[in-house]
Order: C-alpha cells, then structure tokens, then sequence
C-alpha cells in the first residue's frame, strides 16, 4: 500500500540528491508534512533515501535541508535559484 501524503510535490533525483518542490495544491505544505513526504519517496525509490542530500522548498519559499545523515536538518529559507547553487550552499554547512 502506497504512504500517504497531505502535502503535494514533485521531486527530482539524482545518485547523491533529492530536490523536492511543493506544488502548493495539498492541504499541507512539504516542510509541514515531511515525515510523510520522505516515506512517500522511499515507496516510489523502493529503499532508504537516508543517505541523500535532500532539499526541499514550500511554496512560500520556506526549505528544509538534510545533510545526508538523515539526523541533522538545517533549516533555512532556500533563496537560491538552483538545485546546483541549493547543493553548494548546503555542502558548506559545518556538520
């Protein structure tokens, strides 16, 4: 059975990232419901996304960003125009 979510989104991968975009037409946003958004990808992934760099962005440019640990979340309004430039902007955070 598929996890459900409130929150609406598109995400795109790639083999170290995870950018996730809320489409603003659920009941909640992606930084509201992220536990459910994070088991919804791993449904559609078929295992852990534990270890991506993992970035998303509400639709009032609010974001959420994990460090590719899954226990350290650094949260910061994403401003920045790229998925590359969101990327850099968070390999630069100390751990």
């Amino acid at each position: 059975m598929e996890p459900g979510t409130r929150a609406d989104f598109t995400y795109e991968i790639t083999p170290s990232t995870i950018s996730i975009t809320d489409t603003t037409l659920g009941k909640l946003s992606v930084t509201e419901d992220i536990e459910a958004v994070f088991r919804k990808i791993e449904h559609w992934h078929q295992g852990s996304i534990a270890k991506f760099k993992i970035m998303c962005r509400d639709g009032k440019g609010f974001g959420i960003a994990f460090d590719g640990t899954a226990k350290r979340c650094l949260y910061l309004l994403c401003r920045k125009p790229t998925l590359r430039e969101a990327c850099k902007k968070l390999s630069t955070k100390e751990n």
